[in-house]
Formats: C-alpha cells, structure tokens, sequence
C-alpha cells in the first residue's frame, strides 16, 4: 500500500516554528511531534516516520547545537532543504499588560534571536524546551509575570495574547531546515 501522506516528525509540539514550517514545505504531509530532536530522528531510524523536519542553522545565531551532534551520527540522509523567515510575537496570557511581565521563557535559540529586544525591556529570558511548549504551558498556568517568544500560530492555538510582534533582532531572521529520510 502506498502512503498518500507522509508523517513528518518535527522537534516541539503543535504551533511550533518546525510545525509551521513542515506544514508550509511539505503540505501534503503529516506532522508528528516528538519532545526532542533525538527523538525526531528516531522516529525516522525506527520507521515510525518516513521523513523529519529539522532547523539546522539560523541566519542570526547559527547552528541549533543539538542538530549539529546529532546529525553526523543519524544514518540519515538529506532529501531537501528549505529556508523559513522566522518572526517572533511576544504573548501573554490574556488580560497581562507588558509591564506585568519580568520573565520570558522560549526556545535557546529563539531567546538569542531576540536577545537585545529582551534586554531593552529589562526581561529575563528562560530557556524551554520548544517556543510552543513554553506557549502551550504559560496557557495552562496563571503566572501573569511570565510570558512566552513563539510563532503567532501557537498564540492562536493556546489562547495567549500577542503584545509585541516581531520581536526578532534581525529582519532578515531566517532559518534553514533539512528535510531527513533514511538512508536505505
């Protein structure tokens, strides 16, 4: 049987920038979230996914460091490249006004896209693991002092408000993501 839509794993969850990448390249594919890039590329070396959706560099801050370790050891191929123009919202939950806020938690390496905009407002930054999971957790608590760096797509799937956009350093932000299938 021929598979009509291919599953795609991606690092983060729903609303992530990989997510909204993957669905935006590789339309007529099936995202699969996974926690973590090892686990992304696992779902592609076990079989569970046919393909994954990996940032590798961005244009500001470099190389994500954790795809750079994994990748050479993977066993896996590139089948495609494609480059992503990553705009960071800064969002609350609804109701906070910017002045409440003293932390902001995001992805590392959306954090240092945004680094002299956070320190401009006197914010400290907090790594999470995925700039959609910290979007998907700020939703789920009631700390009106935190807020989250994200793609506008999770503020709109996790009910936060979007208080400043596009808060990248750079205009020019952009990030570039492999497309990986086993090599067989």
């Amino acid at each position: 049987m021929i598979k009509t839509q291919p599953r795609v794993a991606f690092q983060g969850v729903f609303g992530a920038f990989s997510h909204e990448a993957c669905v935006a390249c590789l339309p007529q594919a099936e995202p699969v979230p996974y926690e973590s890039f090892e686990q992304a590329f696992g779902a592609v070396t076990s079989g569970a996914c046919e393909y994954a959706f990996i940032p590798v560099e961005n244009s500001n801050v470099g190389r994500v460091p954790e795809v750079a370790e994994l990748l050479p050891q993977s066993g896996l191929s590139i089948k495609a490249e494609h480059l992503w123009a990553v705009h960071l919202q800064l969002m609350v939950l609804p109701g906070v006004a910017l002045e409440q806020v003293e932390v902001v938690a995001s992805h590392p390496m959306a954090l240092k896209q945004c680094q002299s905009f956070l320190t401009g407002l006197g914010l400290r930054a907090e790594a999470a693991f995925d700039t959609a999971g910290a979007a998907r957790d700020l939703a789920a608590s009631n700390d009106r002092r935190r807020a989250v760096v994200a793609a506008r797509a999770a503020a709109e799937l996790y009910g936060l408000e979007i208080v400043r956009t596009d808060v990248e350093d750079a205009e020019d932000n952009t990030t570039r993501f492999l497309v990986l299938h086993r090599a067989d």
